[in-house]
């Protein structure tokens, strides 16, 4: 391992000067991040409770090739049943970044990645049945006393068609 990344601080707002990953010829690092760089990246009420980056850049002539991995936990609520739940993640990224750039901004890219890849619906387990839509009991803990041909959306139209 090179001499010169035992002395490089990784800034915590990951904001890495170009100059300095020249001059070392490359840096690997990892560091973890302060969740107020995700309040605004998923939609309310989900949110990032924990993350950590790993990092590897490497120099060429006229690029700088960074490679990384974002992972850590969220909490989301279940889409059936409505229930805060933690979730573990872990995304990968790759960007070229130019030689001639002065910053080169990791906590954009990892906004943007991850973003990217936020789930439409969360489950808190692939089985949740969910909230009865006539009473609203949670049906993953005991059932209700709903009758089941109420819960239909399309009992109407029974014997409509023949």
């Amino acid at each position: 391992m090179n001499e010169l990344y035992k002395e490089y601080d990784v800034p915590q707002d990951l904001q890495f000067k170009t100059a300095d990953i020249i001059r070392m010829g490359g840096l690997i690092c990892s560091a973890g991040l302060s969740t107020k760089y995700f309040a605004d990246v998923f939609s309310a009420p989900n949110k990032i409770t924990k993350a950590t980056v790993e990092l590897s850049f490497s120099v060429a002539d006229k690029e700088i090739l960074v490679r990384g991995r974002v992972f850590g936990t969220r909490e989301v609520q279940c889409a059936r049943c409505l229930k805060m739940s933690a979730q573990e993640f872990s995304e990968e990224f790759i960007e070229t970044y130019s030689t001639k750039t002065e910053i080169i901004d990791i906590i954009s890219l990892v906004q943007q990645t991850l973003a990217l890849t936020e789930e439409i619906r969360f489950l808190c387990k692939p089985d949740c049945k969910g909230l009865c839509p006539m009473c609203g009991q949670d049906l993953n803990t005991a059932p209700c006393g709903c009758k089941p041909e109420c819960l239909s959306p399309f009992a109407k139209l029974k014997g409509k068609f023949k």
